[in-house]
């Protein structure tokens, strides 16, 4: 597969490919769907190219015939306003328990949102909620009954009739908001999820099939991507091929892609998705689904047909300025309460192996970017040349009882908070390599190059899970990717504190 930000060769228009969908008592004619009406025509299959960057280049503008790319579906302010207004009439008619009651908004919001709540869904049905907004209004009382130890405070007066006030409210804000929002869709048919299949198999046509029956839910599927050889006559048209997804999701104003067994290898698919430079919700279909799948915050379904929300985490906005911020104040404090330590690894460093205490390497960063990396010296090369491209220095017999100690321990990293105060990394994040390594591995190792999303960690995910010095390349690819696809500030913390005891156990090199 070549990458998707590849530039599109313009081919002469085929005849469009349909894939036949299985027989029903009563068909849809072929005005019933706009994927019938739309004459589109199959983009051509590129030929291989060498790997780009990451980034991929700026997507050109759209000609002015081109509509502007609808927002997401849904909005978070109908939900925030369909869980508060109960709670916004309690503030008023009993305004001294207001500080109780914006505990109960707070703990209501915090679980609303870990359960899945204010998440996009195609299927939105206030009794499959229930059970969680249940848990919500308890939280939330729980949490305003634990104002009682605020100095003037006495808790909140009769819980358990506020628990069903809270509770009621909800589900009658939600029943409200959910009828409006499919009210809005039936005037307004612009506003649909505009679903992009992946696949052109029989699981595929028969999603695509159902979604055509329920676009009074609001979603609209506008055809599959695959391979498929024979055309046929019926169903949902085949748009192109899997190298053709970033134009298609561009041209069709794609706003969701749900993957159907498409016949593809993981990692192209994977890499396919962390491309695209365009926000989209991205679902799978699990394997063995007739077979039921649990109730859980990142399941949704279709008529039946489960769906997994596999999207990886956005990699900008409020949490990873929190981040940077962290990133900054952290990096500072270790500074200044490590340089006594820093010093001391210093003059040994000196007193070993003379001038040169620290050691400068180029190494590349997010986006691919190359910066000049800081340690401790353990090793003076012989030359560039060695310093660039000598894999692991750790059997190195050169190196002395001072360098084998930082090492171990890690004092010789730590030079790098430096690093972190400047911007050129994070604390935590895929460990950098060099150009010369970097120019082998994301030939040889699918996904390498995709690590490059995230700044360059002082620390990460591979690290503390053992993979550091002569181990797996895939390996260490892998769980970076799945650190950033996965990314939380959470995440961040726990990967610090395993950092903290593996350098306690000394379990560097």
């Amino acid at each position: 597969m070549t990458s998707t930000t590849d530039p599109v060769r313009p081919q002469p228009a085929p005849t469009r490919r349909r894939l036949r969908l299985p027989d029903r008592a009563h068909p849809p004619t072929r005005t019933d769907h706009p994927a019938w009406r739309r004459m589109a025509t199959p983009l051509s299959r590129r030929h291989p190219q060498p790997p780009r960057p990451v980034e991929g280049p700026t997507p050109s503008p759209a000609s002015p015939s081109t509509p502007p790319a609808r927002q997401r579906r849904g909005s978070l302010l109908p939900l925030l306003a369909a869980d508060l207004w109960g709670l916004v009439v309690l503030a008023v008619l009993m305004p001294q328990d207001l500080v109780g009651l914006l505990a109960v908004a707070l703990g209501v919001l915090c679980v609303n949102r870990a359960t899945g709540l204010y998440r996009t869904r195609f299927t939105e049905n206030v009794l499959d909620e229930l059970p969680r907004l249940l848990l919500a209004a308890v939280a939330g009382i729980a949490a305003g009954e634990m104002t009682v130890v605020v100095p003037g405070l006495s808790g909140l007066p009769q819980a358990p009739v506020l628990l069903l006030a809270v509770l009621s409210s909800m589900v009658l804000g939600r029943f409200v908001a959910y009828a409006l929002r499919r009210r809005a869709v039936r005037r307004h048919p612009e506003r649909r999820t505009r679903v992009l299949i992946l696949g052109d198999g029989p699981e595929a046509v028969e999603l695509g099939r159902r979604m055509i029956e329920r676009t009074h839910d609001g979603v609209e599927p506008v055809g599959l991507l695959g391979e498929q050889a024979q055309p046929t006559t019926d169903g949902l048209p085949v748009l192109g091929g899997f190298d053709d997804f970033t134009a298609v999701v561009a041209r069709e104003r794609i706003t969701c892609v749900v993957f159907a067994f498409p016949r593809i290898e993981e990692w192209q698919l994977a890499r396919t998705i962390r491309r695209e430079q365009q926000r989209l919700e991205v679902y799978t279909v699990p394997v063995g689904y007739s077979l039921g799948a649990p109730a859980s915050a990142a399941h949704d379904q279709i008529a039946g047909i489960p769906l997994v929300a596999v999207a990886p985490a956005e990699r900008s906005g409020a949490g990873w300025q929190v981040k940077r911020a962290a990133d900054v104040v952290l990096s500072l404090a270790a500074l200044l309460v490590l340089s006594p330590v820093m010093l001391a690894t210093a003059l040994a460093v000196r007193w070993e192996i003379g001038p040169g205490v620290i050691f400068r390497q180029e190494r590349i960063g997010r986006g691919g970017r190359p910066f000049t990396l800081l340690k401790f010296t353990s090793l003076t090369p012989a030359d560039d040349a060695e310093s660039a491209t000598t894999w692991n220095i750790s059997h190195d017999d050169r190196i002395g009882p001072v360098g084998r100690f930082i090492r171990a321990t890690s004092l010789d990293e730590l030079p790098q908070l430096v690093n972190v105060l400047r911007g050129d990394m994070s604390l935590v994040g895929p460990r950098p390599e060099r150009p010369h390594f970097v120019d082998q591995y994301r030939e040889a190792y699918p996904g390498y190059e995709d690590r490059h999303r995230a700044p360059a960690g002082l620390t990460g995910y591979a690290a503390v899970e053992g993979l550091r010095g002569d181990t797996s390349i895939k390996d260490r690819a892998h769980l970076d990717n799945v650190y950033i696809d996965t990314w939380s500030l959470w995440s961040d913390a726990k990967i610090l504190m395993k950092t903290v005891i593996s350098v306690v156990r000394r379990d560097g090199r």
